[in-house]
């Protein structure tokens, strides 16, 4: 506090109380505390925002749990779905590969009996031509043998599936024998000389008679003078220029009559014998007669 010196007149101060400092403390106390606030503040703003953030993301976790669960159960799903589909294409593929099989074996099925088709087909084609060559052969031999059917000297028909030129006892040979009389013997060449044209075929002369006893005679019964009559034709044949390989004498005696015309039954029949080719096939485990080829040793 100022006063005046009253000799002087001087301001003079007087002595007191210092003066205050500044309360650094206080505010640096102030400083801190608010500093304290703040960073409460801000790390409870952090731990709440954290806090939501995780409550959020377990929330969203449980939702994804949730989800992932439903797709784990639909891809279950789809993949029982898909092995029941599986399962029931593989069914259908080895019904496919069944149903394959038995195709391939019907078509190989179809295809051999095609071939066999068309191997029967040749066959008959071949048969056919066989046949109409054949009835060709045989009209032509009606054709040459014209002449001798008008007069009455021979016939030819029919019998049993063979072509079979008949000619009449009387005209052949005098009663009770079997040597060949000269009118026979003209017609016996006659037809040979027609016959041996037939150069592949091979014929069978049998000699027929009736049923009457013999009696006086050389010959012991009708199947022995059957049979010399048909060998001593077979012999005129072969003069007449036919292949003795193709002719085979036989006698049937009264055993194989055309009817109760005794007259009818005394006959000379040249039977023309089926080709190889026109008879049906032989069972292939039968040995083979043929001397060309041996049969196989066992």
């Amino acid at each position: 506090m100022a006063a005046k010196r009253e000799d002087t007149g001087e301001v003079v101060k007087k002595p007191g109380k210092p003066p205050r400092g500044f309360p650094w403390r206080l505010w640096l106390f102030a400083i801190v505390m608010t500093a304290g606030a703040v960073a409460g503040g801000y790390f409870t703003w952090q731990y709440r925002s954290q806090t939501k953030a995780a409550v959020e993301g377990h929330d969203d976790c449980v939702a994804n749990l949730s989800k992932t669960t439903g797709l784990v159960a639909d891809k279950q799903k789809v993949s029982d779905d898909l092995g029941k589909r599986a399962t029931a294409c593989e069914a259908e593929r080895v019904k496919d590969t069944a149903k394959e099989k038995q195709l391939e074996t019907q078509l190989a099925q179809l295809s051999t009996n095609l071939n066999a088709s068309k191997e029967e087909l040749a066959t008959l084609r071949a048969q056919r031509a066989e046949t109409e060559k054949r009835i060709a052969s045989i009209e032509d031999i009606q054709k040459q043998f014209a002449k001798m059917i008008d007069t009455g000297q021979l016939k030819v028909t029919a019998r049993r599936g063979s072509l079979v030129i008949s000619l009449p006892s009387e005209v052949l040979f005098p009663s009770g024998s079997a040597d060949v009389s000269e009118k026979g013997q003209i017609a016996i060449i006659e037809i040979g000389v027609t016959l041996k044209k037939l150069a592949d075929r091979r014929f069978l002369v049998v000699g027929h008679t009736d049923d009457q006893p013999l009696k006086n005679s050389v010959f012991k019964d009708n199947w022995e003078l059957s049979t010399a009559r048909a060998l001593n034709v077979t012999r005129t044949l072969v003069k007449a220029g036919m292949d003795p390989k193709n002719l085979i004498p036989a006698g049937a005696g009264e055993h194989d009559p055309l009817g109760r015309d005794r007259a009818k039954n005394r006959r000379i029949e040249i039977a023309l014998l089926p080709a190889i080719n026109e008879l049906p096939p032989l069972p292939s485990s039968l040995e083979t007669g043929d001397p060309a080829q041996p049969p196989k040793s066992p």
